[in-house]
């Protein structure tokens, strides 16, 4: 069976917890290793390249597609052929040749391993010699932010993306949950809580989120923005169900497509904020964690109040609890003195 074959029964395939199906970074980890991708168009009369998408490739039909060389390293392979050489020199291209870091090559090399485990246990596949793949190691992938930076780059957002890192530095909730989170969700018209259903969760679990003062004052605004809409716009009186909405004429009423958040709007912030560029949306959940755990939130209470599900969800944040522990341990310095005196 080939690699394509098992990669298609893969991504076809629901995921096991949650029944949903594979996500994005699967699929386009898995595509780049089973077929070429187009990286550009070069114009044919100037030479000129420009970035490959769907729409500029419908816009210049004529132009020459360039692809990464890199990529469809495994296209026409035999599954069960695949060994530690080829996850190894595929390993060294995503670092060196795309400059990925620890945390992108994981991701590759997560989806290799999950496609191989389907190959063996569903599709029958019997490796020549199954390859152990190992994570990349060298990265950090909690990045966070002190509240000087977060302030920083809300400032310098669009207001649809400032209130939605607004929100998920307050709830600690991922991407896809504030971007399509819906106002059937809010329990009250206090806006203290909601209720993200089982279907929109990572576990496949419902979760409760208690809002603070700063996330009822982000969901006020945007009930405001929805009452405009709705006054101006009519038609839209049935269609506004998620909180998080454009304005602008061509998306009116829609929320941010899967992959938009972090694009052009996100990087312009960034530069003028003065952050780096590996500060993503999910940088928000890290940071919402980091604030807790240096205020003396304990790893169990985070769990609960962010949708944390094991312990082991908290190891890339001990240090911090470490810290306080160093400053719990010096609070008895100096009692036997005390007591001798």
């Amino acid at each position: 069976m080939t690699f394509e074959e098992v990669v298609s029964f893969y991504l076809d395939t629901p995921c096991e917890k949650s029944g949903k199906p594979k996500n994005h970074v699967a699929r386009s980890c898995l595509t780049w290793m089973m077929q070429k991708v187009p990286k550009g168009l070069r114009d044919p009369k100037s030479g000129q390249v420009c970035r490959y998408t769907k729409k500029s490739a419908l816009k210049y039909p004529n132009y020459k597609v360039l692809f990464d060389d890199d990529s469809g390293r495994f296209e026409g392979r035999k599954m069960a052929s695949i060994g530690s050489l080829d996850v190894t020199k595929m390993t060294t291209v995503l670092r060196v040749s795309r400059g990925l870091s620890p945390d992108g090559i994981n991701n590759y090399l997560k989806y290799l391993r999950a496609a191989m485990h389907y190959a063996e246990d569903h599709l029958e596949v019997v490796f020549d010699k199954k390859p152990k793949i190992k994570a990349a190691k060298g990265g950090v992938r909690q990045r966070y932010m002190t509240s000087t930076e977060a302030r920083s780059l809300i400032k310098y957002l669009d207001p649809l993306r400032a209130d939605m890192v607004e929100m998920s530095l307050s709830t600690g909730q991922r991407n896809k949950t504030i971007r399509l989170m819906r106002w059937d969700w809010i329990q009250n018209s206090k806006f203290d809580e909601f209720v993200i259903p089982m279907s929109e969760t990572k576990n496949g679990e419902a979760f409760r989120c208690f809002l603070n003062k700063d996330a009822q004052k982000v969901l006020r605004k945007r009930a405001k923005i929805r009452e405009h809409l709705m006054t101006k716009h009519p038609h839209l009186r049935d269609k506004l169900n998620h909180v998080f909405v454009q304005s602008d004429p061509q998306h009116l009423g829609a929320t941010l497509a899967d992959g938009v958040m972090t694009k052009g709007p996100w990087k312009k912030a960034l530069r003028k904020a003065g952050l780096p560029p590996e500060i993503v949306f999910h940088s928000c959940r890290h940071t919402f964690a980091s604030w807790h755990l240096s205020s003396g939130t304990q790893p169990k209470q985070l769990m609960e109040v962010g949708g944390w599900k094991s312990v082991a969800s908290m190891d890339g944040y001990m240090h911090m609890v470490d810290g306080q522990k160093k400053e719990v341990s010096r609070r008895l310095e100096g009692m036997l003195e005390r007591i001798d005196g």
